[in-house]
């Protein structure tokens, strides 16, 4: 026995047989039958309208994102209670920013000086110098190691010879003990 479903494309194929005229030159199987193309477009109407609450509801919501958007709506949908809020909260940065403003106009005539407006044009000479420095500072740094190489050694040899001089004295002090006069026993 047949599956109902598929006894009906073969009789709606049938029917298309008989409709639809046959071309020579079109073969039988690259025709697609309807029941295919009805079950093809079930799914993407399907599939269509599985997204459309998703899409539904970001249009919904689309004014409300506008308006966040809006670079001025925080302007004025801030109650004056939350600017009170927001101005304290800046005051001290506020107040900071004040006092380096006096302190920078209170010294605005040093900045205009024409010192101050050659520094741009001094700025190879500091490199130069900076360079210069840095080639100073390498040298002395190769200079102080190669002296402290040098003291290593210097204290080296000053142990060596504390130690020749320590087993001197030692060989000393026994042939002075070797060759005094001995006492003569009691015998």
């Amino acid at each position: 026995m047949s599956d109902p479903i598929d006894l009906l494309e073969k009789r709606i194929a049938a029917l298309e047989l008989q409709i639809l005229p046959k071309e020579k030159d079109v073969e039988i199987n690259k025709v697609q039958p309807i029941a295919d193309l009805l079950i093809q477009t079930h799914t993407m109407i399907a599939t269509a309208l599985s997204c459309r609450d998703a899409i539904s509801a970001i249009l919904e919501k689309l004014p409300v994102i506008n308006e966040y958007l809006n670079p001025m709506y925080s302007e004025t949908e801030l109650e004056l209670e939350a600017k009170r809020q927001y101005v304290l909260e800046l005051y001290p940065e506020l107040k900071e920013t004040a006092v380096l403003l006096t302190e920078f106009d209170s010294v605005r005539d040093v900045t205009d000086s024409k010192v101050i407006a050659r520094v741009s044009d001094l700025a190879e000479k500091l490199e130069t110098m900076v360079h210069l420095t840095l080639d100073t500072y390498d040298e002395c740094k190769s200079i102080t190691k190669k002296v402290l190489e040098s003291l290593q050694q210097y204290s080296d040899i000053i142990k060596t010879i504390k130690i020749l001089f320590a087993q001197l004295e030692y060989n000393i002090t026994e042939i002075e003990a070797i060759l005094a006069p001995k006492p003569p026993s009691d015998d």
